[in-house]
């Protein structure tokens, strides 16, 4: 080592300072600023030799950089892109293509459409029947309940009541030319419709509804109390009977509705649990209120041609002998035995309806009215059931039977 080196390091502070260029106060600070520790410690990094990177308090930190924006440039909307509107020529027109065939369709399209084309209108003739059907099955329904809301109980009522109840009746009325010996009872439902001759009713049934009367026996096949049309039309009594004094055999028909309505109710008296349910028949006419025991069911046709002649319509007898016969042909052909007795003294009343057992079938209820002074109580604990009932030719027939009554 020579001399020039030993000097060097002899050097003291000031000299140093000297030699770096840094004199006073700017030196001082120069050398503070050098000496300043990094602000954040945390982002000087020791290596492994033990240096210390001082770089890194140049660098710019997250904080520091400014925030980039990453939105994207908003563009402007778009016109709205107006769509073409059918005509309703053409949205009719393409209707009509999709249901009814075209000579552009194939055979098989063709097919679809035919089939398609049946089922709709299938449906829609269904679904105006049923409403059809319903709306005259309610109008019925309304008039029964319209009617009996309309019946004047004069039970109890003394003959001033009653007598003042009539001359109410005539000041509502003045016109009316109420029938002689007639009730008060039924006096509404006669003004409104002078063809009411009474009303019918059997106890543990829904039978309880209106009759009329006419000059044949077909006018109120189709039409309600009112005359309008409606099939289920209205019971009626036959139009040769007399409902003032009662003829031997008194008819009422009605009509069998599928829905149990009317004289549907009647099936029940093929069964002997019916028959003990409900022995007894309600009649009151404009004059007088009537019971009828039921004593004979039975099954036969709409005319006698068809019966082998029996003739269960006739309304009066020319002597005691036919009328005689006549019941012991009823009590031959009844489903059911009872002990309810039959002379010739007695009227009897007879309900007809039609019957599914067979074409053109009938069944008939007959009951024999209560006597004088005869109580209106049925014994029904002796009734059977009939284990040969004489049917016409058509049950054997149907059912593939024999007729053991057979000429």
């Amino acid at each position: 080592m020579d001399n020039k080196e030993i000097n060097n390091e002899a050097l003291s502070f000031d000299d140093l300072k000297k030699q770096l260029g840094m004199t006073g106060t700017e030196g001082k600070r120069k050398i503070a600023t050098s000496q300043k520790a990094p602000e954040k410690p945390s982002e000087i990094n020791e290596t492994e030799g033990g240096f210390v990177d001082i770089t890194a308090q140049f660098v710019n930190t997250d904080e520091d950089e400014p925030e980039q924006n990453n939105e994207k440039p908003v563009e402007p909307p778009k016109p709205p892109v107006k769509k073409r509107v059918k005509t309703f020529n053409e949205i009719f027109s393409d209707a009509i293509k999709a249901v009814l065939p075209s000579k552009e369709d194939s055979a098989k399209e063709k097919m679809r459409k035919v089939v398609m084309d049946i089922s709709i209108v299938a449906i829609v003739c269904c679904l105006f029947a049923f409403i059809d059907y319903f709306g005259e099955y309610r109008t019925q329904v309304s008039i029964r309940n319209d009617l009996q809301g309309q019946i004047i109980n004069t039970d109890g009522m003394n003959d001033n009541q009653y007598n003042e109840a009539w001359k109410d009746l005539y000041a509502k009325f003045p016109n009316m030319n109420f029938p002689t010996g007639m009730k008060a009872d039924y006096a509404y439902l006669y003004a409104a419709n002078q063809d009411f001759v009474g009303w019918l009713k059997i106890e543990n049934t829904s039978l309880d509804i209106q009759i009329v009367q006419s000059t044949n026996n077909e006018y109120y096949l189709k039409r309600d109390f009112y005359k309008n049309s409606n099939r289920y039309g209205c019971p009626y009594v036959d139009y040769r009977n007399n409902t003032k004094e009662l003829d031997d055999n008194t008819l009422i028909y009605g009509h069998h509705m599928s829905d149990g309505s009317l004289f549907s109710n009647l099936d029940g008296y093929k069964t002997l649990e019916g028959y003990k349910k409900s022995p007894i028949i309600n009649f009151s006419t404009l004059y007088q209120d009537y019971q009828f025991k039921v004593f004979a069911v039975f099954l036969s046709t709409s005319s006698p041609s068809t019966d082998n002649g029996f003739n269960y319509m006739i309304t009066d007898f020319a002597s005691d002998e036919r009328f005689t016969s006549f019941i012991n042909e009823v009590r031959l052909r009844s489903i059911i035995n009872t002990n309810v007795t039959v002379n010739a003294n007695d009227k009897i009343i007879t309900l007809v309806t039609c019957s599914r057992d067979f074409d053109d079938a009938r069944l008939v209820v007959m009951g024999r009215l209560v006597r004088d002074n005869e109580s209106a109580e049925v014994d029904v604990s002796s009734a059977t059931l009939n284990p040969q009932p004489k049917y016409p030719q058509a049950w054997y027939d149907k059912k593939g039977k024999e007729n053991p009554y057979a000429n």
